[in-house]
């Protein structure tokens, strides 16, 4: 039996389709009570109550599972939320190895983040597995816990557990319920509410149905220890601005702001989200994130799981459509 934490996410209800489309048996770790959100409705799925914050929990939830993706994280990029990042990032991650262990689940396969790594190349050379997990180099809070707990499934995979890690960067593509941060600035880029854009810095980013033909591939193929990046390509800003005008036909935002004014603007927003309790689109930590223009090496992934994503084009033209299409629908 499979089992999936994080299972209502961008990547986590991609995967859940992708082990159903195989033909596998999925259980998917809801929080009490097991409410299944959109991302999930009509899944032939299996449920169980849970939450990676208790360790009891966990363990009644896997008895009798061979396998745990684990794919549950909290996200912010807001400053000031370490400790609430930590009690799911590392805590949560300590506790569902434990579990495993535990109830004796043969295998686990922890999805990390590029963040987890950092901006550790010091040339501007792009960063490979061989970089480790850096809290100290992460660009931001999110990073240096997701860098604390992908330390923390080392050492159980020191003490013998069976763990690979996959290691996504920027997640784009269909599926996106929400919709995500990305795919919000799509949608604002395509019906002209994008007022201006970083004129600076890049990411990499990788499709989500890429992203887990990867993870299932890391499941099948990976050896206990292992590290995996999964990415499709570096963008930079400027560059997704025009790819936004070839899919959707639309003049890009005639004002790019530099890095210095982005800040600020950053600093602005956080206190606006903060006043009205809203999901920050913008920060002084995003923002900075952008300007490490962080590149990433897949040539592991493509040598040892034949990864081979499709391009960032593709990937965001399919997003829009797909997006579009839900909100007309739900």
């Amino acid at each position: 039996m499979i089992l999936v934490t994080g299972a209502s996410g961008h990547v986590g209800n991609v995967l859940v389709r992708k082990l159903l489309e195989k033909g596998e048996e999925v259980t998917v770790l809801l929080h009490s009570p097991t409410t299944v959100r959109a991302s999930l409705t009509g899944l032939d799925i299996k449920k169980v109550e849970g939450d990676i914050r208790d360790y009891n929990s966990l363990v009644t939830a896997f008895a009798g599972v061979d396998m745990v993706y684990h794919c549950a994280a909290t996200i912010s990029i807001m400053p000031g939320d370490l400790e609430k990042l930590r009690e799911t990032n590392v805590e949560g991650v300590k506790n569902v190895m434990k579990a495993c262990r535990e109830v004796g689940v043969s295998r686990v396969i922890h999805i990390s983040s590029v963040e987890a790594i950092g901006d550790a190349s010091e040339n501007g050379e792009p960063i490979n597995e061989s970089y480790g997990f850096n809290p100290d180099k992460a660009m931001l809070a999110y990073g240096i816990t997701k860098a604390e707990g992908s330390l923390a499934v080392q050492y159980f995979v020191k003490e013998g557990m069976d763990i690979v890690t996959v290691c996504p960067v920027g997640v784009i593509g269909p599926y996106d319920f929400r919709p995500s941060q990305m795919g919000q600035m799509i949608l604002d880029f395509e019906s002209g509410n994008l007022p201006a854009y970083p004129g600076y810095g890049g990411f990499d980013f990788v499709d989500t149905r890429d992203l887990t033909d990867g993870i299932v591939a890391a499941a099948e193929k990976g050896k206990a220890g292992d590290v995996f990046l999964l990415t499709s390509e570096h963008i930079t800003m400027p560059a997704m601005m025009d790819v936004l005008t070839e899919i959707t036909g639309k003049k890009k935002p005639k004002i790019s702001l530099p890095y210095w004014l982005m800040y600020g603007v950053g600093f602005f927003a956080e206190q606006y989200y903060k006043v009205v309790n809203a999901e920050p689109v913008i920060t002084r930590d995003s923002v900075k994130i952008l300007k490490s223009n962080l590149k990433v090496d897949g040539t592991k992934a493509a040598k040892e799981l034949g990864f081979k994503p499709r391009s960032v084009k593709e990937s965001m033209a399919d997003q829009l459509a797909w997006i579009k299409e839900y909100q007309t629908t739900k």
